[in-house]
């Protein structure tokens, strides 16, 4: 009765832990304008400060992007330049340098293919399983042309 008893307490303490280390998304977003972008940055890097022991992984997905087309004056989806994840990485870290922030907190992971551009943010904690990308795209159409960042006028 007493080794059951071990047992379950065992048990309880192990799944309690267990849930308690567990990965959570802190924001899923396609597409958003840059003031958007800054602000939602600012939010994963503050509640990287809240949870010092966890690391923020930025899963980012290629696809189809909001630009302007001058001609017809207008906000459109177009199909992303090749290097578009890449990109967008490198605007990442550099808002973060911007901002004082290391970098070294954070995972950056080219997750494949959406429909449309999107990135996902996580919080996870040390002992915690890392999420894995769900992309929904085997493969991508790119346009012509640099790919950029999510804000070219701050960082890239």
């Amino acid at each position: 009765m007493k080794s059951l008893f071990l047992a379950l307490m065992f048990c309880v303490l192990f799944c309690d832990s267990a849930l308690s280390q567990s990965a959570e998304k802190l924001d899923e977003f396609e597409n958003i304008p840059c003031d958007d972008y800054l602000a939602r940055m600012d939010a994963a890097m503050n509640e990287a400060y809240k949870n010092p022991l966890s690391t923020v992984y930025l899963l980012i997905y290629e696809g189809k992007e909001m630009k302007y087309n001058s001609r017809k004056r207008k906000t459109e989806l177009v199909f992303p330049g090749f290097g578009s994840a890449k990109a967008k990485i490198d605007s990442v870290k550099r808002y973060m340098s911007l901002r004082t922030f290391p970098i070294e907190r954070f995972k950056f992971i080219k997750a494949g293919f959406r429909e449309n551009s999107t990135v996902e943010i996580w919080i996870v904690p040390t002992e915690a399983i890392p999420p894995k990308s769900t992309p929904t795209l085997t493969k991508m159409k790119y346009r012509k042309g640099k790919s950029t960042g999510f804000c070219w006028w701050c960082c890239g």
